[in-house]
């Protein structure tokens, strides 16, 4: 028996944390079991940002929305592969995928005068020069032992001499 987690109007999430869509007209719906590829959004943003897509696993039909989310509960679920949806979903992922996404409302939203959001899964843009190497002590030696770390090409280094006269 698996147990719904969370609920936001057509989509669910379970105790596992898969994400499952009821597709179809109120009378005659399925269960759409989604793919999510970032991690580290919270269920609404998922939603919001559209970052899910058909997995290609559905469902039988049910009578209503709340008959498809009692029968999951259930167990009373035949899951079954359907292949166009799968296709469809992959294309989704790979447009929705990429860093700059934003969905068409958002877009629309934007352009009428809404303030512009950021992506919740980009970094902010640094505000000073940065370093490309990764920071000391983040990398190990051959061995996997940490002092055999390779130094910083522009580091500039102090000799005794320097020192004594500070």
């Amino acid at each position: 028996m698996a147990r719904i987690r969370q609920r936001l109007g057509r989509h669910f999430i379970d105790e596992a944390g898969r994400l499952f869509w009821i597709n179809g007209p109120e009378h005659h719906c399925y269960l759409s079991e989604q793919r999510q590829w970032r991690r580290g959004l919270i269920f609404g943003e998922i939603l919001e940002w559209k970052q899910c897509a058909p997995s290609g696993l559905v469902s039988q039909r049910f009578p209503s929305p709340q008959a498809a989310c009692e029968a999951y509960e259930h167990g009373l679920v035949a899951w079954a592969h359907d292949l166009y949806l799968r296709r469809m979903g992959d294309q989704m992922a790979l447009h929705r995928g990429a860093d700059d996404y934003k969905p068409t409302a958002m877009k629309l939203a934007e352009a009428a005068g809404a303030p512009v959001r950021a992506q919740p899964w980009r970094l902010p843009e640094p505000l000073g020069p940065v370093c490309g190497l990764p920071p000391r002590g983040a990398e190990t030696g051959s061995a996997g032992s940490i002092g055999l770390e390779m130094a910083h090409p522009r580091r500039r280094r102090r000799s005794g001499c320097q020192l004594a006269q500070l």
